[in-house]
């Protein structure tokens, strides 16, 4: 069963809250259709930003049905549906009411015309710093922090001026609801990004290995301190801090590319990091013995025992879930055929080669690799990949209960879930995953 479609009308029924809120009893006389119009597009803002914080405050049970790419970018959305919400709030009063027009001029009315200009200046950086964050060679941790700051700096706003203007807050019930519903949305961050890494100092790991791999590449392995370890579902994520505190910004998902059954058996986990220079280019400097914590583990991009079979679209580094899965399979001694096409841009960057090669060679794996560029020794396939070559190297989507993976950049990506969906992929058959959170 597909989730999406419920979970648009869980989210469009909780942004409605606030609407239903105002117009319960006591209700104070309306001021005319086209004001209470901008006044219910502003509760509709209020409760959409709220939400926000739901959305990224890392609960499986809300990711782990839709799934971390379906979220994301979702949460991406409805971002900037809430910045168009709030102007189309504002927008709608001054034009309607020239009394409103003057809480746009900080010198008739510091205190709301001040937290007006705040409240947007802050939700256009959100904004702005989230879709071009990488035009812009903003670092992921400080785009991090900034991001946290600003969305609490936006919600605290949005609380005051509900309180400002009273007008459907009078009630000290309605006041105790308003209250409730900015408090609990600030304090999913302050869980998220402080208490629960607090409470990780109590579950350390040790990195007791770092070896190179191909592609400026990196695996980590960790083993716990103290602890009975993590146990996950091959191709899960969890939050990574390398020899910092648990809080510190430098904190990144990544995908675990070891196998499940290792970290049952003995604890050891493994992520496989590439450098993109930014704080990951000092992954190969963090020695072993150094202190590391882990929060997870989190996703759905895994195999369900019902499939027949997997298929793996994979791009760069994005084959690390590929590999925990293929990984957990072998060690299991799961025979269900598996196919994996693996773009990369040069045969000298494709990561645990010699692996996928013994996996191909022992027949449980049909091994497509795909290369950018290659010099004449290179005899695979050459170039981007394509609809034409998918159909070509893969079994019928349409006719087999495969399950489907894709992960890698967002250009990649964005240009083989189409063709994947053409095939024969779709709704929760498919699963995406991005390695681009912001």
């Amino acid at each position: 069963m597909n989730r999406v479609p419920l979970g648009i009308a869980a989210y469009v029924l909780a942004i409605l809250i606030p609407v239903a809120v105002a117009l319960l009893p006591p209700r104070p006389d309306g001021r005319g259709l086209a004001v209470e119009l901008g006044v219910a597009v502003g509760f509709i803002a209020f409760a959409m930003l709220a939400a926000q914080f739901l959305l990224t405050a890392r609960f499986p049970r809300l990711a782990s049905p839709l799934g971390l790419d379906r979220l994301i970018r979702f949460h991406r959305v409805a971002g900037v549906l809430a910045l168009l919400a709030v102007l189309t709030h504002v927008g709608i009063l001054i034009v309607i009411d020239a009394e409103f027009r003057a809480f746009l001029n900080p010198f008739d009315d510091l205190p709301r015309a001040g937290a007006l200009w705040m409240v947007l200046g802050a939700l256009v950086g959100l904004v702005v710093l989230t879709i071009w964050r990488r035009q812009l060679r903003i670092p992921y941790q400080w785009w991090r922090l900034t991001h946290g700051l600003l969305a609490l700096l936006v919600m605290l706003i949005a609380i005051v001026h509900v309180f400002q203007v009273g007008y459907y807050s009078s009630a000290v019930w309605k006041m105790a609801v308003w209250a409730l519903i900015g408090v609990a949305a600030m304090s999913l961050l302050v869980w998220t990004r402080v208490i629960r890494p607090i409470r990780n100092l109590r579950h350390p790991w040790t990195v007791v290995d770092v070896r190179q791999e191909k592609g400026r590449a990196w695996t980590v392995a960790l083993e716990p301190v103290g602890h009975a370890g993590m146990s996950f579902r091959a191709g899960q994520f969890a939050w990574l801090t390398l020899d910092q505190p648990p809080w510190h910004i430098d904190a990144h998902p990544y995908s675990f590319s070891s196998s499940a059954v290792l970290a049952d058996d003995t604890g050891r986990v493994e992520f496989t990091i590439k450098e993109l220079g930014d704080f990951t280019a000092r992954t190969g400097d963090v020695p072993v013995g150094a202190r590391a914590y882990l929060d997870g583990p989190y996703g759905n991009f895994v195999l369900d025992d019902t499939a027949a079979g997997a298929v793996f679209v994979v791009g760069g580094v994005g084959v690390t879930p590929a590999l925990s899965i293929l990984r957990t399979l072998r060690d299991l001694g799961d025979d269900r055929p598996t196919w994996l096409v693996y773009g990369t841009g040069s045969p000298d960057k494709i990561i645990a080669d010699d692996e996928l090669a013994d996996l191909r060679d022992q027949g449980s794996l049909q091994l497509t690799v795909v290369v950018e560029e290659a010099g004449d020794e290179w005899q695979g396939e050459r170039g981007l990949i394509t609809e034409d070559l998918l159909r070509r190297v893969l079994p019928p989507l349409d006719e087999r209960d495969l399950a489907v993976f894709c992960c890698g950049p967002d250009e990649m990506m964005d240009a083989v879930i189409p063709s994947l969906e053409a095939l024969g992929a779709s709704g929760d058959r498919l699963r995406a995953e991005r390695f681009n959170l912001a």
